[in-house]
């Protein structure tokens, strides 16, 4: 009777272990880090930047060209890493000129991309795979990355099902395996860029980053974003982790 119970065990236990065996690989998948990783805004020379620890690193790397900001009730300062400017600008620096302001607040979107993709770990299983940034990307994506500058554009995108059900993009031009540009029917212009794919969050499953550049066409409006995006079974939908605005 005992053997046959030790039996019964075994048979259970060996079942548990096919079934978790088909979803999901034994094998570690290496995290991908785009090698455009915009480091020439900062450095005469590109970086380059193979790993998380390489993006954590470059976050304190000092920098060949330092910026110049200003304050209120401060006197101007000048930085020269990335910790420097997300430090400065939580304390209410900004471009010390106004013509500048564009290229500071590039400057930190790429430094807040860094500080994301040092969190990219090695991941057990993915459900990216198939990741395409073409015209299907948009009708699986979430609303979250429509391009909302109104308040009631922000209160319309909570009803849309898909970034392309409230965006309706008309035109996708494809700039590179990494990289699209989205066209929507109100002449909002929106390129994407896939620049890192691993472990964001510590659950052993893919995720990506995706960098978005926001236009309006004939316009001055622009804003940069990054996304954290997943999807967690084969079947199932894209969804958010996180989203992180420029300044």
């Amino acid at each position: 009777m005992n053997q046959k119970i030790k039996l019964n065990k075994l048979l259970i236990a060996f079942s548990i272990l096919l079934s978790t065996g088909c979803n999901a690989s034994t094998t570690e998948i290496a995290p991908y880090f785009n090698k455009e990783n915009q480091s020439t805004a900062f450095f005469d020379n590109a970086l380059i930047l193979t790993s998380a620890s390489d993006f954590s690193s470059a976050l304190d790397k000092r920098w060949d060209y330092p910026v110049e900001l200003k304050h209120e009730t401060q006197n101007n300062s000048s930085v020269s890493s990335c910790q420097q400017l997300k430090q400065s600008i939580k304390n209410g620096f900004t471009a010390a000129k106004n013509y500048e302001y564009s290229f500071v607040k590039a400057q930190s979107a790429i430094c807040s991309t860094w500080e994301q993709q040092s969190h990219f770990a090695p991941s057990r299983v993915s459900y990216l795979n198939t990741l395409k940034l073409d015209e299907s990307f948009a009708n699986q994506a979430p609303t979250a990355l429509a391009l909302t500058i109104s308040d009631e554009q922000k209160v319309k995108a909570k009803t849309a099902s898909s970034w392309n059900d409230f965006s309706k993009i008309i035109k996708v031009i494809s700039n590179s395996d990494t990289q699209s540009t989205y066209y929507d029917q109100t002449g909002g212009i929106q390129r994407l860029s896939l620049m890192a794919k691993g472990d964001y969050n510590g659950d052993g499953i893919e995720d990506c980053l995706l960098f978005m550049e926001n236009s309006v066409e004939g316009g001055s409006y622009s804003s940069t974003e990054v996304y954290i995006i997943t999807r967690m079974s084969v079947d199932g939908p894209l969804t958010l982790i996180n989203k992180v605005r420029d300044i």
